[in-house]
């Protein structure tokens, strides 16, 4: 048992590093909402929830813009032809070709659909893995390396696109470029 609590107060510890969509089952649905930070930081003034229902074949979105502009949008797997799931380092040290910097991560997940339209459900943001890149060996940065912690939305935006894919029946692919 002591080692369960150990894995769990870890778990708890790397979602605090992390800005995730809340993930959960409800009576045989996938439901995905707003994270509470992202409400709590707006003020309520953004929320997305995502039902993916096996049953009826169904991905309903409803969103609220500046607490009163609502929006729902339903569509069937049938005219979804792919999850999308793409990756982006927003630190600005990435774009260095020589450099050793702390990753932050941004995974957005969404669907394409027919006639290769595509729409956004929601980002995984938060702190990444330590990368060296740069001239100097790995044991100079030995502070950095030690003490580096990640936050788990790489491990839980890529639960989120398997469960989709999977209740879909498409395959995953990456999101396009404008």
């Amino acid at each position: 048992m002591r080692n369960v609590r150990v894995a769990g107060t870890q778990n708890r510890a790397t979602r605090l590093l992390s800005v995730c969509p809340r993930l959960q089952k409800e009576s045989g649905c996938i439901v995905a909402t707003t994270s509470w930070r992202v409400c709590l930081l707006l003020l309520g003034m953004l929320y997305r929830r995502v039902v993916v229902d096996p049953k009826k074949r169904r991905v309903t979105i409803e969103s609220r813009y500046l607490w009163f502009i609502k929006r729902r949008r339903s569509i069937p797997f049938s005219k979804v032809t792919a999850v999308t799931y793409g990756y982006e380092d927003l630190n600005p040290n990435s774009v260095l070709a020589y450099s050793a910097y702390n990753s932050c991560d941004l995974f957005t997940v969404g669907l394409q659909l027919n006639g290769y339209t595509q729409l956004h459900l929601f980002n995984f943001l938060g702190d990444g893995t330590f990368t060296n890149s740069g001239p100097l060996p790995d044991w100079v940065y030995w502070p950095d390396r030690v003490f580096d912690v990640s936050g788990s939305q790489e491990r839980e935006s890529r639960v989120f696109v398997d469960v989709l894919s999977k209740l879909i029946g498409v395959t995953v692919v990456p999101p396009r470029r404008y």
